[in-house]
């Protein structure tokens, strides 16, 4: 009997919504989050081990395992947690480079399960990697999203830097007054009838909407995937891109992406005029003040990307429409009940539902903002870290966007039977963000029409 089994002390419902991320596992699509974090320094197994020990298991959710009892499911706590587990050491395999190195250990590593009878998270260490230290990580998508994760980031720093950001100030919830309760119940009514309708509307559109276009990115998957990511991109640099388009510095790398993602199709042999490729795209749908409850607490949207359109400048225009029309809807919110709702049912109407929608896209894209100043972990320097986007049932690519120490970190994940080699795919985002850059910061290719259109 391993020494973590030893009877749980304590146990706590889970979330009808982690409930449904919990049984999305599946052998072509593993519902853990995997990143890694870079250090430029030597960073040793028992400094990492004191780390984790002391923050990491400091939250609660940490120590605990997800159970089953028929169809319900519960954070049971782990009275002993091994160590030796939780956090392995490992060798890179023989590479050409060690940045070829490591992306080969990823790739074995995104196709392993982790341990049911354990909390459902692990480290890796590598040490002497570009004579510092490579520490990957994975975590299970049930434990928290992409925004929780920051803040456990956040609260394992020596340093926080995220509760006094400008970003956390932005997605405090907004107070509305009413003093007359009379106007209070009015309001709540009529938003309720409002948001119903908006719902039911959402709802019928995304189950009328088409499966996605048939390309070379909607094939039966594998149980192997491949990982890759681009060197940092200057936010200051990309924010001026964006602003001498009237768009976002998210509405700039999507266009690229859609335009990397474009040449891949065309080198597969896929005629690509005209054709629009779906992703799906979480939004945050809580405060960042409440991020440390963890969970999943987001939605997901439909996003066309451009693949058709030749010109780099209205590739970006269509993504920032698209993304305004989005913004303005309530279909994040209509998805995030949708997985609650199915979070009840048993794990084939889940899995069939989630084939169903999954079916209409081709890839889940993601942004996550990270702390804008550098993080330290007892006393070493966080120099990059990169994550890459779990997928589920039917979709086989995934695109990570992160920023952090005013940096944009890009990281893509695909099924082998999509893309042959996703740093191909990376490097090509990478040229197409280099050419618009110049073209619109160096060239004044960026017309007065554009730009007012892109703003409306």
């Amino acid at each position: 009997m391993r020494s973590n089994s030893a009877t749980a002390s304590y146990r706590e419902p889970m979330s009808v919504v982690d409930t449904a991320w919990l049984r999305m596992d599946s052998p072509e699509n593993l519902m853990v989050i995997n990143g890694v974090f870079l250090f430029e320094e030597h960073y040793e197994r028992e400094r990492l081990v004191e780390l984790l020990e002391e923050r990491l298991l400091a939250i609660h959710r940490f120590r605990m395992r997800p159970v089953a009892n028929g169809n319900q499911y519960f954070w049971e706590e782990v009275r002993k947690l091994d160590m030796e587990y939780h956090v392995a050491e490992t060798d890179l395999p023989e590479a050409a480079s060690e940045d070829e190195a490591l992306r080969s250990f990823a790739n074995q590593l995104i196709s392993t399960t982790l341990e049911v009878d354990r909390p459902l998270w692990r480290f890796y260490r590598i040490d002497r990697f570009k004579e510092g230290t490579a520490v990957l990580f994975q975590i299970h998508h049930s434990y928290a999203d992409g925004i929780a994760l920051m803040s456990v980031l956040d609260a394992i720093a020596d340093n926080s830097v995220l509760q006094s950001s400008p970003a956390a100030r932005a997605s405090a919830p907004s107070k509305v007054t009413a003093t007359n309760p009379l106007l209070k119940s009015l309001q709540s009514a009529v938003f309720g009838v409002g948001f119903g309708l908006g719902w039911l509307y959402e709802a019928t559109k995304v189950l009328l909407l088409p499966a996605d276009s048939k390309t070379a990115f909607k094939k039966p998957l594998t149980t192997q995937k491949q990982v890759a990511w681009a060197p940092s991109l200057d936010v200051d640099e990309v924010k001026k891109v964006g602003k001498a388009m009237g768009c976002t510095i998210n509405d700039v790398l999507l266009g690229c992406v859609a335009g990397s993602l474009r040449n891949n199709l065309i080198e597969q042999g896929d005629q690509v005029d005209g054709v629009k490729v779906r992703a799906t795209v979480p939004v945050n749908l809580r405060p960042l003040s409440e991020a440390m409850n963890l969970g999943n607490q987001f939605g997901l949207v439909y996003l066309d990307l451009p693949v058709g359109e030749a010109d780099s400048l209205n590739r970006v225009k269509q993504v920032r429409k698209t993304m305004s029309k989005l913004k303005n809807g309530i279909q994040a919110y209509m998805s995030y009940s949708v997985l609650a709702i199915l979070g009840f049912f048993p794990l084939a109407f889940q899995r069939a539902a989630l084939n169903f929608f999954s079916h209409k896209a081709s890839a889940v894209m993601t942004n996550v903002p990270g702390p804008t100043e550098p993080v330290l972990m007892k006393g070493s320097k966080l120099a990059k870290p990169m994550f890459w986007v779990p997928q589920s049932g039917e979709i086989g690519i995934g695109v990570s966007i992160l920023s952090y120490n005013n940096k944009v970190e890009f990281g893509l994940i695909a099924d082998t039977a999509l893309v042959k080699d996703p740093q191909q795919v990376v490097d090509g985002f990478i040229e197409e963000y280099q050419q618009l850059r110049k073209r619109v910061l160096e060239g004044g290719a960026v017309s007065a029409d554009l730009v007012s259109s892109a703003q409306h």
